[in-house]
């Protein structure tokens, strides 16, 4: 039996409405990933505000003598996450020495090297969730942020390491890989905090260092 002309106007309201429906998700879903894509230009920008933060936290702890963990928790509340393993990298790092001279040659301490390391790099990535566990203490959930040091091409040599990247690489937003590219893991909540000193990163330290002696 042929439709009414109601029944066709029904009809063709209803597919006209679906199609809109269809079309907006699809724009959606499109959009999505935009949306919620990692802005390492924004990231950059906090990362080196900490930096600077982080600095002055180090220089207010010179004049403490034999800080406790507690000082440093203190000093560094906004730069370092509390119970982290981040509290006794500031501790070991304010224990070193300032730099030395030998021969007529000024050597950098590593607290000035890894300094010099911050400093110079921007946020290349984000590594996604990272989880650590402390010696002793409660587990962090932090987050992983890949860092690109140029190094003035004196770190080519260390990038091309196959004992100290498998191989040298910038993983995908998102993923996590270990001897792929340096990186430290921060708490990101309203201030960025330092949970984590990485061994790919401290590797760019040891690396120089041993450079600087060589």
């Amino acid at each position: 039996m042929p439709f009414t002309l109601p029944v066709l106007a029904w009809l063709s309201a209803y597919r006209q409405r679906t199609a809109a429906c269809l079309t907006f998700m699809l724009c959606s879903l499109a959009l999505a990933p935009a949306a919620h894509a990692f802005d390492h230009v924004a990231a950059t920008q906090r990362y080196q505000q900490w930096v600077k933060d982080f600095e002055n936290d180090l220089t207010q702890l010179a004049a403490v003598r034999d800080p406790s963990d507690a000082d440093i928790e203190r000093l560094f509340a906004n730069t370092v996450v509390p119970s982290s393993r981040a509290v006794a990298f500031v501790r070991q790092l304010a224990a070193q020495p300032g730099g030395s001279v030998s021969g007529g040659i000024a050597f950098r301490g590593a607290a000035r090297l890894t300094i010099g390391v911050l400093r110079q790099a921007v946020v290349a990535g984000d590594g996604g969730p990272y989880t650590d566990t402390p010696p002793g203490k409660a587990s962090l959930t932090l987050r992983a942020w890949y860092l690109h040091i140029d190094g003035g091409g004196r770190l080519e040599r260390h990038f091309n390491d196959p004992d100290s990247f498998k191989p040298y690489h910038l993983p995908p937003d998102g993923t996590l890989e270990r001897d792929a590219y340096p990186f430290l893991v921060f708490e990101d909540g309203p201030r960025l905090r330092l949970g984590a000193i990485t061994r790919e990163f401290w590797g760019v330290v040891r690396f120089l260092d041993n450079a600087q002696h060589g």
